[in-house]
């Protein structure tokens, strides 16, 4: 005597629901896999290029959270040309970086009656300036493009990163033409 075609299906049924319990019954019982965490490194170190009045010009390997001073002393240190408060040497470098030591030739001197134009100066010449990097001479020239030349000293104030401090030390080197 065979079995009719609704026992065979529940017999079916029935087999499936041991073998899926089963299965899940061992998936319980093995331990998970360990979670393991991965970091992701950091650039332990960047690149940049020294060059002007340093000692040594050139490409260096330095660790990655150097600073300007750090990279100028990686050179050899400043030249008896340098001008030492051309630069920030606070300033954190990034990689591909490249720190320029401008010569204390290169800077206007206001005894000698070389004054920078903030109206026509390229950022080159204004980065020449004390306190003036080149962020700060982007700005600078930005704002001339935008909104026409400067009228009076006192309009740097309306870009960012000029403050009275840095407009009072810039005064005798810089003009309105």
């Amino acid at each position: 005597m065979g079995w009719t075609r609704s026992e065979q299906a529940a017999g079916l049924l029935v087999a499936c629901a041991a073998i899926s319990g089963s299965i899940a019954l061992l998936a319980l019982r093995r331990p998970a896999p360990p979670v393991q965490l991965i970091e992701q490194a950091q650039d332990a170190e960047i690149v940049v290029q020294v060059d002007g009045e340093v000692a040594q010009p050139g490409i260096y390997n330095l660790p990655a959270g150097t600073r300007a001073g750090d990279a100028v002393r990686a050179a050899g240190g400043p030249t008896p040309a340098a001008d030492p408060v051309a630069l920030n040497l606070a300033r954190l470098l990034r990689d591909g970086d490249r720190l320029t030591v401008p010569a204390r030739a290169t800077r206007p001197d206001a005894q000698a009656g070389r004054r920078v134009s903030v109206n026509t100066a390229a950022e080159a010449e204004l980065e020449s300036l004390p306190g003036i990097g080149p962020v700060l001479a982007r700005r600078i020239v930005a704002h001339r493009r935008h909104h026409g030349a400067f009228a009076r000293l006192e309009d740097l104030l309306q870009v960012e990163g000029v403050g009275p401090k840095l407009l009072e030390r810039l005064r005798p080197l810089i003009v309105v033409e």
